[in-house]
């Protein structure tokens, strides 16, 4: 397997588990006021999820780019993590949870969007060669 699908796949889980915590974690929190506490601070899980999705990101995406020539995956997958670290960063805190949770979630369905467009496109013009003796 590439690289490059390697950490598209990697990113894209990575992604999923952002939306499911944008979805599940207001849901917690609004019907079982006790799971805020059980759960802990939500800030350490965004600023740990960024950690891992924006290196990962930027590595398939690159990656991609040097089997497929074509910048718009990345452009496009660079407005979600904009999105998600916008929401990260300043929303945390400042934002009612639910618009956090919606900026998060569209900007992971964008990105997670960009990785499975940079994946079909590697696998589409990913050439092996067999040799047959």
């Amino acid at each position: 397997m590439s690289s490059s699908r390697y950490f598209d796949r990697v990113a894209i889980a990575l992604s999923a588990i952002c939306i499911v915590h944008c979805l599940v974690v207001p849901l917690l929190v609004a019907l079982l006021p006790l799971a805020a506490v059980a759960l802990g601070e939500a800030g350490h899980f965004h600023g740990l999820m960024l950690w891992l999705v924006i290196p990962s990101s930027f590595i398939g995406f690159y990656l991609g780019y040097r089997e497929h020539s074509r910048a718009g995956f990345g452009m496009l997958g660079a407005v979600g993590l904009g999105l998600i670290t916008v929401a990260a960063l300043l929303g945390h805190g400042q934002w009612t949870s639910w618009l956090e949770a919606g900026i998060s979630l569209l900007g992971s369905l964008i990105l997670v969007r960009a990785h499975w467009i940079n994946f079909q496109e590697v696998r589409r013009v990913h050439v092996h060669v067999h040799l047959y003796r």
